[in-house]
Protein backbone atom coordinates (compact mmCIF):
# COMPACT_ATOMS: atom_id res chain seq x y z
CA UNK A 1 0.00 0.00 0.00
CA UNK A 2 1.35 3.35 -1.13
CA UNK A 3 1.72 5.88 1.47
CA UNK A 4 -0.53 8.91 2.01
CA UNK A 5 2.46 11.58 0.94
CA UNK A 6 2.36 10.09 -2.59
CA UNK A 7 -1.05 11.82 -3.07
CA UNK A 8 0.28 15.42 -1.77
CA UNK A 9 -0.94 18.37 -3.75
CA UNK A 10 1.99 19.28 -6.71
CA UNK A 11 4.09 21.96 -5.99
CA UNK A 12 3.36 22.32 -1.78
CA UNK A 13 5.99 22.00 0.84
CA UNK A 14 5.82 20.97 3.99
CA UNK A 15 4.84 24.23 5.01
CA UNK A 16 2.06 25.14 3.12
CA UNK A 17 0.53 21.77 4.00
CA UNK A 18 1.03 23.04 7.44
CA UNK A 19 -1.23 25.98 6.67
CA UNK A 20 -3.60 24.33 5.20
CA UNK A 21 -4.10 22.06 8.28
CA UNK A 22 -3.87 25.09 10.51
CA UNK A 23 -6.52 26.75 8.75
CA UNK A 24 -9.16 23.37 8.96
CA UNK A 25 -8.02 22.43 12.83
CA UNK A 26 -9.02 25.98 13.82
CA UNK A 27 -12.15 25.88 12.60
CA UNK A 28 -12.97 22.22 14.20
CA UNK A 29 -11.78 23.38 17.63
CA UNK A 30 -13.99 26.33 16.78
CA UNK A 31 -16.91 24.08 16.92
CA UNK A 32 -15.86 22.44 20.17
CA UNK A 33 -15.83 26.12 21.52
CA UNK A 34 -19.31 27.05 19.65
CA UNK A 35 -20.78 23.81 21.44
CA UNK A 36 -19.36 25.42 25.05
CA UNK A 37 -20.72 28.79 24.22
CA UNK A 38 -24.27 27.15 23.26
CA UNK A 39 -24.42 24.87 26.84
CA UNK A 40 -23.91 28.20 28.82
CA UNK A 41 -25.93 30.36 26.64
CA UNK A 42 -29.50 27.50 27.26
CA UNK A 43 -28.36 27.61 30.85
CA UNK A 44 -28.26 31.11 31.64
CA UNK A 45 -31.27 32.33 29.77
CA UNK A 46 -32.82 29.52 31.71
CA UNK A 47 -32.17 30.82 35.01
CA UNK A 48 -32.82 33.82 33.70
CA UNK A 49 -36.05 33.37 32.52
CA UNK A 50 -37.11 31.69 35.27
CA UNK A 51 -37.75 34.41 37.59
CA UNK A 52 -40.52 36.10 38.10
CA UNK A 53 -41.87 38.73 35.07
CA UNK A 54 -40.99 41.66 36.80
CA UNK A 55 -37.72 39.90 37.68
CA UNK A 56 -36.16 39.32 34.32
CA UNK A 57 -33.38 41.22 33.56
CA UNK A 58 -33.81 41.92 30.10
CA UNK A 59 -31.06 43.86 29.06
CA UNK A 60 -28.30 40.31 30.54
CA UNK A 61 -31.03 38.22 28.12
CA UNK A 62 -30.57 40.75 24.98
CA UNK A 63 -26.67 40.59 25.48
CA UNK A 64 -26.70 36.42 25.79
CA UNK A 65 -28.68 36.14 22.84
CA UNK A 66 -26.99 39.02 20.94
CA UNK A 67 -23.68 37.15 21.03
CA UNK A 68 -25.12 33.74 20.72
CA UNK A 69 -26.34 35.28 17.48
CA UNK A 70 -22.59 36.67 16.52
CA UNK A 71 -20.77 33.70 17.93
CA UNK A 72 -23.49 31.26 15.24
CA UNK A 73 -22.65 33.78 12.96
CA UNK A 74 -19.51 33.77 12.90
CA UNK A 75 -18.85 30.11 12.72
CA UNK A 76 -21.27 29.51 10.18
CA UNK A 77 -18.93 31.80 8.02
CA UNK A 78 -16.25 30.17 9.07
CA UNK A 79 -17.73 26.58 8.08
CA UNK A 80 -18.67 28.07 4.63
CA UNK A 81 -15.58 29.12 3.60
CA UNK A 82 -13.83 26.48 4.97
CA UNK A 83 -15.54 24.47 2.65
CA UNK A 84 -15.20 26.78 -0.21
CA UNK A 85 -11.41 26.58 0.11
CA UNK A 86 -11.32 22.90 0.57
CA UNK A 87 -13.92 21.49 -1.38
CA UNK A 88 -15.91 24.07 -3.91
CA UNK A 89 -12.52 25.67 -5.19
CA UNK A 90 -9.83 23.04 -3.84
CA UNK A 91 -8.42 23.66 -7.55
CA UNK A 92 -7.42 26.62 -7.79
CA UNK A 93 -3.76 27.34 -8.77
CA UNK A 94 -1.74 27.39 -5.76
CA UNK A 95 -4.36 25.55 -3.71
CA UNK A 96 -6.29 26.55 -0.81
CA UNK A 97 -3.30 28.63 0.69
CA UNK A 98 -4.18 30.76 -2.41
CA UNK A 99 -7.41 30.69 -2.23
CA UNK A 100 -7.53 31.88 1.26
CA UNK A 101 -5.42 35.12 0.73
CA UNK A 102 -7.08 35.77 -2.52
CA UNK A 103 -10.75 35.74 -1.88
CA UNK A 104 -10.47 36.78 2.03
CA UNK A 105 -12.87 39.05 1.44
CA UNK A 106 -15.65 37.37 0.21
CA UNK A 107 -19.10 38.31 1.53
CA UNK A 108 -19.56 35.07 3.71
CA UNK A 109 -15.82 35.38 5.50
CA UNK A 110 -15.67 38.93 6.08
CA UNK A 111 -19.46 38.42 7.55
CA UNK A 112 -17.46 35.98 10.28
CA UNK A 113 -14.66 38.18 10.48
CA UNK A 114 -17.15 41.41 11.56
CA UNK A 115 -19.47 39.52 13.25
CA UNK A 116 -15.94 38.28 15.79
CA UNK A 117 -15.19 41.80 15.82
CA UNK A 118 -18.53 43.07 17.27
CA UNK A 119 -18.28 40.19 19.77
CA UNK A 120 -15.18 41.62 21.14
CA UNK A 121 -16.58 44.79 21.03
CA UNK A 122 -19.49 43.06 23.40
CA UNK A 123 -17.26 41.38 25.81
CA UNK A 124 -14.75 43.93 26.65
CA UNK A 125 -17.39 46.82 27.21
CA UNK A 126 -18.90 43.88 30.14
CA UNK A 127 -15.43 42.87 31.76
CA UNK A 128 -15.31 47.06 31.36
CA UNK A 129 -18.55 47.24 33.26
CA UNK A 130 -17.97 44.43 35.36
CA UNK A 131 -14.69 46.07 36.45
CA UNK A 132 -16.40 49.72 37.15
CA UNK A 133 -18.49 47.69 39.24
CA UNK A 134 -16.23 45.55 41.61
CA UNK A 135 -13.75 48.26 41.92
CA UNK A 136 -17.02 50.01 43.75
CA UNK A 137 -18.25 52.93 40.41
CA UNK A 138 -15.07 54.97 41.04
CA UNK A 139 -15.11 56.01 37.48
CA UNK A 140 -11.91 57.74 37.89
CA UNK A 141 -10.55 54.45 37.47
CA UNK A 142 -12.13 53.79 34.23
CA UNK A 143 -10.20 56.79 31.99
CA UNK A 144 -7.52 55.15 30.88
CA UNK A 145 -9.51 51.25 30.41
CA UNK A 146 -11.72 53.38 28.55
CA UNK A 147 -9.47 54.77 26.57
CA UNK A 148 -8.79 51.35 26.05
CA UNK A 149 -11.61 50.13 24.48
CA UNK A 150 -12.47 53.56 22.14
CA UNK A 151 -8.90 52.84 20.76
CA UNK A 152 -9.50 49.03 20.13
CA UNK A 153 -13.03 49.75 18.60
CA UNK A 154 -11.45 52.50 16.66
CA UNK A 155 -8.72 50.60 15.00
CA UNK A 156 -10.78 47.63 14.62
CA UNK A 157 -13.35 49.90 12.17
CA UNK A 158 -9.76 50.62 10.48
CA UNK A 159 -8.84 46.69 10.37
CA UNK A 160 -11.97 45.86 8.50
CA UNK A 161 -12.27 49.29 6.00
CA UNK A 162 -8.95 48.47 4.94
CA UNK A 163 -9.35 44.61 4.68
CA UNK A 164 -11.89 44.98 2.18
CA UNK A 165 -10.58 48.03 0.43
CA UNK A 166 -9.37 47.83 -3.64
CA UNK A 167 -6.75 50.15 -2.40
CA UNK A 168 -3.42 48.53 -2.32
CA UNK A 169 -1.85 51.60 -0.17
CA UNK A 170 -4.15 51.14 2.51
CA UNK A 171 -4.58 47.18 2.11
CA UNK A 172 -1.22 47.42 3.10
CA UNK A 173 -1.72 48.80 6.34
CA UNK A 174 -4.26 45.86 7.20
CA UNK A 175 -1.82 44.29 9.02
CA UNK A 176 -0.73 47.55 11.51
CA UNK A 177 -4.40 47.84 11.94
CA UNK A 178 -4.76 44.33 12.93
CA UNK A 179 -1.92 44.20 15.46
CA UNK A 180 -2.92 47.53 17.02
CA UNK A 181 -6.41 46.39 17.20
CA UNK A 182 -5.96 43.20 19.35
CA UNK A 183 -3.14 44.72 21.31
CA UNK A 184 -5.31 46.95 22.70
CA UNK A 185 -8.01 45.10 22.98
CA UNK A 186 -5.89 42.10 24.73
CA UNK A 187 -3.73 44.78 26.66
CA UNK A 188 -7.65 45.91 28.00
CA UNK A 189 -7.95 42.63 28.60
CA UNK A 190 -4.72 42.30 30.57
CA UNK A 191 -5.32 45.37 32.65
CA UNK A 192 -9.37 44.57 33.43
CA UNK A 193 -8.33 41.10 34.80
CA UNK A 194 -4.97 42.01 36.98
CA UNK A 195 -7.51 44.91 38.70
CA UNK A 196 -10.25 42.75 38.99
CA UNK A 197 -7.83 39.88 40.55
CA UNK A 198 -6.53 42.12 42.66
CA UNK A 199 -9.40 43.44 44.12
CA UNK A 200 -10.96 40.09 44.46
CA UNK A 201 -7.78 39.08 46.52
CA UNK A 202 -7.90 42.04 48.96
CA UNK A 203 -11.35 41.42 49.78
CA UNK A 204 -10.68 37.59 49.86
CA UNK A 205 -7.45 39.08 52.88
CA UNK A 206 -9.45 41.03 54.78
CA UNK A 207 -12.88 39.29 54.75
CA UNK A 208 -10.76 35.73 55.61
CA UNK A 209 -12.54 33.73 58.04
CA UNK A 210 -15.92 35.07 56.92
CA UNK A 211 -17.98 32.05 55.12
CA UNK A 212 -20.69 33.58 52.97
CA UNK A 213 -17.99 35.39 51.32
CA UNK A 214 -16.38 32.18 50.08
CA UNK A 215 -18.06 31.86 46.94
CA UNK A 216 -17.56 35.64 45.78
CA UNK A 217 -13.94 35.51 46.33
CA UNK A 218 -12.91 31.58 45.32
CA UNK A 219 -10.28 31.37 42.43
CA UNK A 220 -12.87 30.16 40.10
CA UNK A 221 -14.80 33.29 40.78
CA UNK A 222 -11.53 35.49 40.14
CA UNK A 223 -11.29 33.66 37.04
CA UNK A 224 -14.63 33.92 35.82
CA UNK A 225 -14.98 37.30 37.07
CA UNK A 226 -11.99 39.00 35.56
CA UNK A 227 -12.21 37.22 32.00
CA UNK A 228 -9.23 35.55 32.30
CA UNK A 229 -9.81 32.89 29.68
CA UNK A 230 -10.24 35.42 27.46
CA UNK A 231 -6.89 37.56 28.43
CA UNK A 232 -4.72 34.45 28.05
CA UNK A 233 -5.93 32.81 24.79
CA UNK A 234 -5.78 36.24 23.02
CA UNK A 235 -2.17 36.50 24.57
CA UNK A 236 -1.07 33.44 22.65
CA UNK A 237 -2.86 34.69 19.93
CA UNK A 238 -1.18 37.67 19.67
CA UNK A 239 1.68 36.59 19.95
CA UNK A 240 1.73 33.75 16.72
CA UNK A 241 0.50 37.07 15.10
CA UNK A 242 2.97 39.18 15.50
CA UNK A 243 5.62 36.32 14.58
CA UNK A 244 3.24 35.24 11.77
CA UNK A 245 2.73 31.67 12.80
CA UNK A 246 0.43 29.48 11.21
CA UNK A 247 -0.77 28.71 14.92
CA UNK A 248 -2.68 31.60 14.68
CA UNK A 249 -4.67 30.47 12.29
CA UNK A 250 -5.40 27.83 14.84
CA UNK A 251 -6.43 30.09 17.90
CA UNK A 252 -8.46 32.84 15.96
CA UNK A 253 -11.41 31.18 15.13
CA UNK A 254 -11.58 29.59 18.50
CA UNK A 255 -10.50 33.03 19.91
CA UNK A 256 -13.68 34.43 18.51
CA UNK A 257 -15.97 31.68 20.32
CA UNK A 258 -14.28 32.58 23.58
CA UNK A 259 -14.98 36.14 23.65
CA UNK A 260 -17.96 35.01 23.80
CA UNK A 261 -17.42 31.96 26.49
CA UNK A 262 -15.99 34.67 28.82
CA UNK A 263 -18.53 37.15 29.04
CA UNK A 264 -21.45 34.27 29.48
CA UNK A 265 -19.48 32.78 32.13
CA UNK A 266 -19.96 35.74 34.39
CA UNK A 267 -23.57 36.27 33.06
CA UNK A 268 -24.21 32.82 34.38
CA UNK A 269 -22.90 33.61 37.59
CA UNK A 270 -25.29 36.13 37.71
CA UNK A 271 -28.31 34.46 36.65
CA UNK A 272 -26.94 31.87 40.02
CA UNK A 273 -27.15 34.40 42.40
CA UNK A 274 -22.88 34.12 42.68
CA UNK A 275 -21.44 36.83 41.23
CA UNK A 276 -21.15 40.72 42.24
CA UNK A 277 -23.41 43.04 41.85
CA UNK A 278 -24.64 46.58 43.22
CA UNK A 279 -26.09 45.84 45.93
CA UNK A 280 -24.26 44.08 49.32
CA UNK A 281 -25.33 41.05 51.49
CA UNK A 282 -24.65 42.11 55.26
CA UNK A 283 -23.43 39.40 57.64
CA UNK A 284 -26.31 39.66 59.16
CA UNK A 285 -30.07 39.54 58.21
CA UNK A 286 -33.27 40.04 60.32
CA UNK A 287 -36.45 39.07 60.08
CA UNK A 288 -35.49 36.73 57.17
CA UNK A 289 -34.96 39.54 54.82
CA UNK A 290 -31.46 41.31 54.51
CA UNK A 291 -29.98 44.47 55.58
CA UNK A 292 -29.05 46.81 54.05
CA UNK A 293 -25.29 46.50 52.92
CA UNK A 294 -22.56 49.17 52.62
CA UNK A 295 -20.35 49.60 49.57
CA UNK A 296 -17.40 47.57 49.18
CA UNK A 297 -15.01 50.40 49.95
CA UNK A 298 -16.51 50.80 53.17
CA UNK A 299 -14.79 48.11 55.47
CA UNK A 300 -15.73 49.23 59.05
CA UNK A 301 -12.69 48.38 61.25
CA UNK A 302 -14.29 48.40 64.54
CA UNK A 303 -12.07 48.21 68.06
CA UNK A 304 -15.14 47.09 70.14
CA UNK A 305 -15.49 44.08 71.80
CA UNK A 306 -12.18 43.03 71.85
CA UNK A 307 -12.13 40.16 73.60
CA UNK A 308 -8.92 39.24 75.92
CA UNK A 309 -6.89 38.62 72.93
CA UNK A 310 -7.15 42.00 72.09
CA UNK A 311 -8.42 40.99 68.22
CA UNK A 312 -9.25 44.06 66.09
CA UNK A 313 -12.90 42.88 64.56
CA UNK A 314 -13.36 43.74 60.80
CA UNK A 315 -17.06 44.07 59.49
CA UNK A 316 -17.35 43.67 55.56
CA UNK A 317 -20.10 42.86 53.23
CA UNK A 318 -19.85 41.49 49.94
CA UNK A 319 -21.36 42.69 46.88
CA UNK A 320 -23.96 39.68 45.61
CA UNK A 321 -26.40 39.38 43.28
CA UNK A 322 -29.07 37.72 45.25
CA UNK A 323 -32.48 38.75 45.17
CA UNK A 324 -35.00 39.04 47.95
CA UNK A 325 -38.60 37.45 47.65
CA UNK A 326 -40.75 39.85 45.57
CA UNK A 327 -37.62 42.44 45.10
CA UNK A 328 -36.54 42.21 41.66
CA UNK A 329 -32.58 41.73 41.38
CA UNK A 330 -30.59 44.45 40.53
CA UNK A 331 -26.99 43.77 38.64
Amino acid sequence: MSNSSSFAPPGEDGFDLWVERSNLDGVLLAGVAYGILFTITVQTLLMFLRRGRNQIPWGLVTYSVFMFILASIGLGGNAKFNEMTFIDDRNIPGGPNAFTEEFFTTPVNLMAFVAYILMSWLADGLVLWRFTLIWNYQYWLSVFPVLMFLGSVTSSLALIVTTVTTNPVLAEKSVQFGIAYWSLSISLNIVLTMSIVGRLLFVRRHAHGTGHTAQYVSIAAMLIESAALYAIWSTVFLICYVRQSPLENILLPAQGQIQGIAPLLILFRVAQGRAWSQHTLDTTTQGGGRSRGIPLSDFAATSASRGTQGDLKVNMTTETSQWDGDKPSAV
